[in-house]
């Protein structure tokens, strides 16, 4: 995944290369969990200037959210899931961009993957 530049006070955090069997697709062979391959990656602000968690977006927080959202039910569309953890993640006052991308891994021989990339960005967040 490509993170573009960003303006002064913004920094990303990532959750790269999340591998897991998700029920995902419209076709009946489908309806059983397939490997997927999921980053996501948010923009953000600090919350404080301390050194602790508390201090920061936890990018658990992208893992996390990704996980229970992909457990949560069988999506048949991959832009109906990134769209779904867009809006999920977007909801934290201080995640300011998201951008999420996600593969099946398996939906065809003769390709390593089939994805989907969508961002949310505000344009305030990037560099000039």
């Amino acid at each position: 995944m490509h993170l573009p530049l960003l303006a002064s006070g913004f920094y990303a955090i990532f959750a790269e290369d999340l591998r897991l069997d998700m029920r995902l697709g419209v076709y009946p062979e489908e309806v059983t969990p397939q490997p997927v391959r999921i980053d996501v990656a948010a923009i953000v602000t600090r919350l404080s200037e301390g050194d602790g968690i508390e201090d920061v977006v936890d990018y658990n927080h992208l893992r996390d959210t990704a996980l229970q959202l992909a457990e949560s039910r069988h999506f048949g569309l991959q832009e109906t899931y990134c769209e779904t953890l867009m809006a999920e993640l977007r909801a934290h006052e201080h995640i300011r961009g998201v951008m999420v991308e996600t593969r099946k891994l398996s939906a065809f021989a003769d390709c390593a993957a089939i994805g989907c990339y969508m961002t949310d960005l505000d344009r305030r967040i990037l560099a000039e």
